[in-house]
């Protein structure tokens, strides 16, 4: 079951909320585009992911602890679910990068 509260979207049972916070690559005061006005969370359900409605496409990229890119897929716009690879283990960065832009968001995986 899925709950929203206050713009905070939480689920119960076997389910995990990954919050989500943006990077910017661009120093600050460079036409920097604004944080999201509220936390958003992808929630994960073992190797199910879902994640809001994005009008934008995306690349989803998880980074082992030396930050290299150990999976990689591409989000066309308007996806809500992403199934990853059983064979996928351990701890991980997730990186949304959105296509054409100068910060992506990230967040921590456990699999």
């Amino acid at each position: 079951m899925i709950l929203l509260v206050g713009g905070g979207i939480f689920a119960y049972g076997g389910q995990q909320n990954i919050p989500m916070q943006i990077i910017k690559n661009q120093p600050v005061g460079q036409n920097n585009p604004l944080s999201p006005p509220r936390p958003w969370y992808i929630i994960q359900d073992d190797y199910v992911l879902t994640l809001p409605a994005f009008e934008d496409d995306f690349t989803l990229e998880l980074r082992d602890a030396n930050d290299t890119v150990v999976y990689s897929t591409y989000l066309p716009a308007g996806t809500t679910q992403v199934v990853l690879p059983s064979t996928l283990s351990g701890s991980f960065e997730l990186r949304l990068v959105p296509f054409f832009a100068t910060y992506y968001y990230r967040g921590y995986i456990d699999l």
